[in-house]
């Protein structure tokens, strides 16, 4: 089959979206760096970046330590104090986190607001409506776009919930339809995982390798895959895996799903039910793990599992990290040893790279979903759309 050419005008966005991705993502950043990395032309540079300092949406700034050569001393580039922001909010199970960021990821606001049980669709929805109007009433500059990052699957048109179990008794929700009415800005929806998976690539861990495996432990267990630096189409639900089609009954319908055995409720509920601890968090209850040899084993447990899960994903992509996020970012070092040696003995994958994948904390720890709701709207700018609003605003 034939590809489509890319006409001049083609050509011209995308330059101007990979060099204001380059921008936003480098914090600072010169005109030759610019040149260089992107393979385009002083002019090309020039030309664009004199656009985007017009419309105040970069500024220049001299460097802090100048280097003391014969010619003018090169300026930097970053994104603008006066810039549009963007809004975010990230809907997990328990919580609604909200943001406001400027476009290099710079946390301006945050806010927080829990779910109880009591809460249902309607519920969510004005909750969610009543932080966003916070959230915008707290900036004095124009806001670009809202992003949302969300657990479940997201439907086809990128608007929304498809698919969701054990929440708040919904199972699917159109959040752009239930706040485009009452929001001025466009709103883009995108699956927690996948969002976090794009912070830990324009931003994190992620930022300089080629591939990885964007590993979430919550509520759930998800991952997010990237390959030749892009974010793949790809479902990740990496929970609803089964390692035993004999075990456990899932509220998806299957059996033995990886979430019953290794995801955050499940571990703290081992501990309460066989240590007598009520503990609230991963982070409480993994540094009581290393106390006690009870919640030790619980751990142990766990992490033998999440290997299995992982080496399922791991013999079908090629990846070279797992960057491991949500709660398994504060996963202690000793666990996450323990599933490197389960992989290195169970993988074949391996034969292949011949090289064990390497396993990272994610830059954003915990928090990689709530700036990944950020990130949604940028992965929309910087493959080029938006610019329309960006320069109107």
């Amino acid at each position: 089959m034939k590809k489509a050419g890319i006409n001049l005008i083609e050509v011209k966005e995308r330059n101007r979206a990979l060099l204001l991705q380059s921008i936003c993502t480098a914090g600072t950043i010169t005109r030759s760096e610019l040149s260089e990395s992107l393979q385009l032309s002083p002019m090309t540079v020039t030309n664009i970046t004199s656009e985007l300092l017009q419309k105040h949406i970069i500024e220049e700034v001299p460097p802090l330590d100048p280097v003391k050569t014969p010619g003018r001393t090169p300026m930097l580039l970053r994104i603008g104090n006066v810039s549009p922001v963007i809004l975010g909010v990230y809907i997990s199970r328990t919580c609604l986190h909200g943001v406001v960021c400027g476009m290099s990821m710079q946390l301006l606001v945050r806010k927080r607001r829990p779910l109880t049980a009591g809460d249902n669709e309607q519920s969510l929805v004005q909750k969610m409506r009543e932080m966003i109007t916070q959230l915008a009433g707290s900036t004095d500059r124009p806001i670009l776009a809202l992003g949302v990052s969300t657990v479940g699957i997201i439907n086809a048109e990128n608007t929304g919930i498809a698919y969701v179990t054990d929440f708040f008794g919904i199972r699917s929700l159109d959040l752009q339809k239930a706040l485009q009415p009452f929001v001025p800005f466009p709103i883009f929806v995108g699956n927690d995982m996948k969002a976090s998976g794009l912070s830990e690539l324009y931003f994190g861990a992620g930022k300089d390798v080629d591939s990885f495996l964007y590993v979430g432990l919550t509520g759930g267990l998800g991952a997010a895959v990237v390959s030749n630096h892009e974010l793949l189409d790809a479902c990740g639900e990496l929970g609803h895996t089964s390692i035993d089609d004999e075990g456990l009954q899932c509220a998806c319908g299957s059996r033995g799903c990886l979430e019953l055995y290794a995801s955050t409720p499940t571990i703290l509920r081992q501990i309460q039910r066989e240590c007598g601890v009520t503990l609230e968090n991963m982070a409480q209850a993994a540094t009581f793990a290393l106390t006690d040899m009870t919640a030790y084993t619980i751990f142990y447990n766990a992490m033998r599992h999440l290997a299995y899960g992982l080496n399922n994903y791991l013999n079908l992509i090629n990846v070279s990290t797992i960057i491991l996020g949500h709660d398994a970012a504060l996963l202690p070092g000793e666990f996450v040893s323990l599933l490197e040696q389960w992989l290195s003995r169970i993988n074949v994958s391996v034969h292949q790279r011949q090289m064990r994948p390497a396993f990272v904390k994610a830059r954003f720890g915990e928090d990689s979903p709530v700036y990944g709701s950020i990130c949604v709207v940028l992965q929309q700018l910087f493959q080029g759309e938006l610019f329309d609003r960006l320069f109107d605003l």
